[in-house]
């Protein structure tokens, strides 16, 4: 069923006496798979349809979502009528209409027509292989799809219907020999779920390179160059930066205002930041916003310079600024707020084995467990390895990788040309409750001077 076009009947010949109002329908399948040594843990399949309703009324909110989808007009009628604060102010919004967006291209490949039974299996016979391998002690497996279709028309006439499709697999795995003991893990981002099969050769080699780390020494604390591999470069993006570029982090704050004044010198010459979500098969796509606003190329920095901002049609409307399409929320129970869609670096112009070559006792930092930061960031590493004098490496046990964002973003002394986008099999970002909704990021590699590593 098409709920857009259910939508634009039930709705063409509304008229309120409001400023705007929109409703977004989502209809999700989602399922949840864990296992602990071979048993499964968690196996959930769980369907979803709701309706979230929005009406702008003299400059206030409000809203309302619901599973009863024949009640979204008297619904409507009852937010419009509803009372609001008497102010002093004159209050204008102005929404802008885009042109329609119609597209609905995972239909075929549904992770939703796949049996959980199938999944389960394919869950298991992973888990099996990997607690197989040299040194494995402990196994866990999760296991997460979606598919969701997105239908949403507005008071000005715009109106999207689209789908998506995507999942993944993580295992984690600690080795042990002897008395010593490492924890890693890998994971595998798919649009469909023959992505997802046939992975073993990938994960013996994983688990493989992961056994020099058992008896790795740990580093010793201090300063040091650090280059950090697109999946690394990509949260640090994300969590240090991209969540300062979200508008709403402006608002009512004038230091923040001149502190991220648009067109100030922020990094190095050599970076350039963008956010853009119309990069399909990955977790960050977001083609067209829960407000109707097209996904875009957003620049945030271009060349060392601050050069934009990410943003809602409120924030926009704020900030005198346009609007970015990043106005997204994660599910029909939740308004939407400015988020990342995917925020990445851009490739530079030195090659990789330059930038290693150049690049002696610096620390090599590949993946990430867990990211965090606004003024100062913490990232904890997979793995992290000293570049020797030949470009060789050798493997460190380290903790985490720390600095200023500020330092940080003018202490970048090398981009390389290669360019990687991840996707999050499991995760996503986190903002205002609305927690995980998917995003992604990457990057090349970047050289950072004078890094904290511990």
């Amino acid at each position: 069923m098409s709920y857009l076009n259910f939508l634009v009947k039930e709705l063409a010949d509304v008229k309120l006496d409001c400023d705007f109002w929109d409703v977004r329908i989502e209809d999700t399948v989602e399922t949840l798979i864990s296992s602990i040594q071979g048993e499964i843990t968690t196996c959930t399949a769980s369907p979803s349809l709701g309706a979230f309703i929005r009406v702008r009324k003299s400059g206030f909110w409000l809203y309302q979502s619901t599973t009863q989808l024949n009640d979204i007009k008297n619904i409507l009628k009852d937010l419009q009528s509803s009372e609001v604060p008497v102010t002093h102010k004159k209050f204008t919004y102005r929404h802008p209409k885009s042109v329609p967006f119609i597209s609905l291209s995972a239909t075929a490949y549904k992770f939703s027509d796949i049996s959980i039974d199938e999944k389960s299996k394919v869950i298991l016979n992973y888990s099996h292989f990997v607690s197989q391998q040299k040194n494995v002690n402990s196994v866990r497996m999760s296991y997460k799809d979606m598919y969701k279709v997105k239908s949403y028309f507005n008071s000005v006439g715009t109106q999207f219907e689209y789908d998506f499709n995507q999942g993944g697999i993580a295992f984690r795995f600690t080795l042990k020999e002897g008395e010593n003991i490492f924890e890693d893990y890998q994971s595998f981002y798919a649009s469909t779920f023959s992505q997802l099969l046939n992975k073993y050769d990938s994960v013996k080699c994983y688990i493989e390179s992961s056994q020099e780390f058992i008896s790795a020494p740990a580093i010793a604390p201090g300063k040091y160059n650090v280059l950090m591999n697109s999946d690394v470069a990509g949260v640090f993006t994300h969590e240090s930066f991209g969540h300062k570029s979200e508008a709403d982090f402006m608002l009512g704050n004038e230091d923040n205002l001149t502190e991220w004044k648009i067109g100030k010198k922020i990094a190095s010459d050599c970076l350039t930041i963008a956010d853009q979500g119309n990069f399909e098969n990955t977790s960050g796509y977001c083609p067209i916003d829960d407000e109707g606003i097209p996904a875009q190329k957003n620049y945030l920095i271009k060349n060392g310079i601050l050069a934009g901002r990410l943003h809602s049609v409120e924030t926009a409307h704020v900030l005198d600024e346009k609007p970015t399409g990043n106005g997204r929320a994660m599910s029909f129970e939740f308004e939407p707020i400015v988020r990342m869609t995917s925020t990445f670096i851009e490739a530079g112009t030195d090659s990789l084995d330059n930038i290693i070559k150049k690049s002696e006792g610096a620390v090599l930092v590949e993946g990430y467990k867990h990211g965090s930061g606004l003024s100062t960031f913490t990232i904890a590493p997979k793995r992290g390895y000293i570049i020797q004098k030949d470009g060789s490496k050798k493997p460190v046990k380290l903790s985490v990788i720390s600095g200023f964002v500020n330092d940080t973003l003018n202490n970048i002394i090398a981009v390389s040309s290669n360019f990687e986008l991840n996707s999050g099999a499991l995760g996503g970002c986190g903002k205002m409750d609305q927690w995980p909704l998917p995003v992604a990021h990457g990057g090349p590699y970047i050289l950072v001077k004078d890094m904290q590593v511990s």
